[in-house]
């Protein structure tokens, strides 16, 4: 069973941003993370930590649901990897049989 995966709304983020005369430099320091993390929030399905979660709440005073999506079905970023260790199995499998055929 896949667990859900709590995700930044980037457009809401980068729209409160705007709005609100943010930079990404401002966001991090008030935040306490970096300015790469800022951007890596605004720019992956990568999980918020709970702390960094209600930090934003509190900063933007935006709701939960305005400003964090849910998703159900994360993107798998690590496909070609998947694919390749499948594949090795694979590799290994046949490795096996010819050693066991002589």
């Amino acid at each position: 069973m896949k667990v859900p995966t709590i995700v930044v709304s980037t457009e809401v983020l980068s729209s409160w941003l705007t709005i609100a005369e943010y930079t990404k430099s401002r966001l991090a320091a008030e935040l306490g993370v970096s300015r790469g993390r800022v951007s890596q929030l605004l720019t992956s399905d990568e999980e918020p930590s709970a702390h960094l979660m209600a930090k934003l709440l509190t900063l933007t005073h935006l709701p939960f649901e305005r400003l964090f999506t849910v998703v159900r079905e994360p993107r798998n970023h690590h496909g070609p990897r998947s694919r390749r260790s499948a594949s090795w199995r694979g590799r290994r499998r046949t490795m096996s049989i010819m050693r066991r055929r002589g």
